[in-house]
């Protein structure tokens, strides 16, 4: 039997009207090209292409879905799109029955149960995917029945079976990353997609951080040959890619990392694209930084996390600090941008240690950017093992964030998160479109917008015409009272597609009246009817809650409004944004 496979990744939700960036679907095409390839297996197998995976709705998604009449869906899942994956597998059981579903990816771990347990979960592959997906394909086809009766499958290595509620036995490792390493140069993906290049040179980890579920999956370190690596540089410039990301985890770990650079600069010969990728600054001396900036590398990616000693040995890793200092300094003065990572809600970090480590950067200036996050004790993580040994309470759903811990108490981590934002003066999430930049024509270059005037009632477009991020535009002559007009509207786009991005913005420009704060409440309440998302879960703790998130209601004019609505405007504040448009002075209304 020829199977029909359609495998979905679906990309960081935006947080309004923004293209999405980045979605590569990487794992898909492993998968794809390992199954097709090297195994032979008997399967026609789709990747679901960027235009639609990155931009549509559910709505969309889910119709693409169903009229591809799989035979089985796989979807590669993460902490950003595990819910929204898991609500697309529930509908299309709903739709078609004998369709089956295969999660794999970070959040299939043994340790995951709400995850592993959902009911529209048939299999899960657990860790390195490729050849396991291709035994569990080549197993089906030559089994059809086993569609049907998925209980009876036998026990595949690297596999769990919700309907027998088993694991199979443990996957060796692939003995090359060539037997994957060829999906660009194959055409299972299209480096122009992104304008990007994945290159994964090397997989596993010799460090064991506790936070990092990544090399809980490997035992020892798996390498891309010299030639593929080049052969995909040279294709990179033949494609006119802007830039080559190394997903390798800390590029300086392997003993060759010098001859690596080498290599990469080979790889580049005109400077066509740029490098970028994640390492540790000890051990980086000033020839190797310039080595790197003359390879092609315009950034890179440190983790300091913390300088507390007991949260360092805690999560396996103690940093020396000058070391660190001169490895900082060299990747500067090459001219590589460096960002440099803390993390908030470590286990043995306290309130004194976390303001240690921000006064420790702020004031030697060992960055370009930093990035602080609060912990997430994820999955298949150390951490997560021993959360009940180690005091930590964190969200059951991703992103996981830590909650508090025996020595920093929920408010003292938002705290801290707040600190650490006004300190590198910067914004934790930030909207796609700053206020002073909101118009009606500028949400539309970032996602799907419908115009609804309330006192010219239209027909509904189908919700498949949703995108990941939507834009409800209203205008009215009058506003006040006018709620249960509006939240049908909102009861439209989230019933079909609870996991878009919704901005409503209420256009007040030429209106005689302002929405009652009784109406605000009402939009609000009906924005948060669906289950929380990844964003509701995420934005619940930021240092500013309340009005930024992925649902958000703006009152906007192209007008100053009066100045003698304060007690309005402080009765809606944390749950609308008032926006008026001042670049052209206008007549108050």
């Amino acid at each position: 039997m020829s199977l029909r496979v359609v495998l979905v990744q679906l990309p960081i939700p935006p947080l309004g009207p923004e293209p999405v960036t980045g979605n590569v679907p990487l794992a898909a095409g492993y998968l794809k090209y390992y199954a097709q390839y090297v195994h032979r297996v008997p399967a026609d197998i789709e990747i679901l292409p960027p235009s639609l995976a990155d931009r549509a709705g559910d709505a969309a998604i889910l119709r693409a879905i169903i009229e591809r009449q799989p035979d089985i869906v796989g979807f590669s899942c993460y902490v950003w799109n595990a819910e929204r994956s898991l609500w697309l597998a529930q509908r299309i059981k709903e739709l078609r029955p004998q369709t089956r579903i295969v999660v794999g990816g970070p959040e299939a771990t043994s340790d995951n149960a709400w995850f592993l347990n959902h009911p529209a979960v048939d299999w899960a592959v657990l860790g390195e995917g490729e050849e396991t997906f291709a035994e569990l394909l080549a197993t089906l086809a030559d089994f059809p029945r086993l569609l049907s009766h998925p209980a009876e499958a036998p026990d595949i290595p690297g596999t769990w079976n919700r309907h027998r509620s088993r694991f199979g036995p443990p996957r060796p490792q692939l003995r090359s990353l060539d037997a994957v390493g060829r999906v660009y140069l194959d055409g299972m993906i299209d480096p122009r997609w992104h304008n990007t290049l994945l290159l994964e040179s090397i997989r596993g980890c010799i460090f064991h951080c506790s936070f990092c579920f990544y090399p809980k999956s490997f035992d020892r370190l798996t390498y891309m040959s010299r030639e593929v690596i080049l052969e995909n540089l040279r294709l990179a410039e033949r494609c006119g890619v802007a830039e080559v990301f190394l997903l390798d985890p800390t590029l300086n770990q392997r003993r060759d990392f010098e001859d690596f650079l080498h290599t990469l600069r080979e790889g580049n010969p005109r400077g066509r694209f740029t490098y970028s990728g994640e390492l540790r600054a000890e051990g980086i001396r000033p020839e190797l930084a310039q080595l790197m900036r003359s390879a092609g590398f315009v950034e890179v990616e440190l983790g300091l996390q913390s300088v507390g000693r007991t949260a360092q040995d805690l999560m396996h890793r103690r940093v020396n600090l000058p070391a660190f200092e001169r490895g900082v300094q060299a990747l500067m003065d090459a001219g590589i941008h460096v960002r440099v990572d803390l993390i908030i809600g470590l286990p043995g970090d306290t309130a004194e240690t976390v303001r240690k480590g921000i006064a420790y950067l702020t004031s030697s200036g060992l960055y370009h950017e930093p990035q602080v996050f609060r912990l997430s004790v994820l999955p298949g993580t150390e951490f997560r093992r021993r959360s009940t040994e180690l005091g930590l309470e964190f969200q059951p759903r991703p992103p996981y964030h830590v909650l508090s811990t025996p020595t920093l108490k929920a408010e003292e981590i938002q705290q801290l998160m707040a600190e650490a934002e006004q300190a590198f003066n910067t914004d934790f999430d930030p909207l796609p479109i700053a206020n002073d930049e909101l118009s009606s024509e500028r949400v539309n270059q970032g996602g799907s917008v419908w115009r609804i005037d309330l006192d010219e009632p239209s027909p509904a477009p189908s919700s498949d015409t949703v995108d990941i991020a939507h834009t409800l535009w209203i205008t009215a002559r009058e506003f006040a009272d006018r709620s249960a007009a509006i939240v049908p509207w909102v009861r439209r786009v989230l019933g079909d597609n609870p996991h878009t991005s919704l901005w409503v913005v209420l256009d007040v420009t030429g209106a005689d009246s302002l929405p009652a704060t009784e109406d605000i409440f009402r939009i609000m309440d009906a924005l948060h009817e669906q289950p929380p998302t990844y964003w509701d879960w995420h934005l619940a703790l930021h240092p500013k809650p309340g009005r930024l998130g992925a649902k958000r209601i703006v009152i906007y004019s192209a007008r100053r409004l009066k100045g003698r609505l304060a007690r309005w405007r402080r009765s809606i504040e944390q749950v609308a944004d008032i926006v008026e448009n001042t670049q052209v002075p206008q007549k108050a209304v």
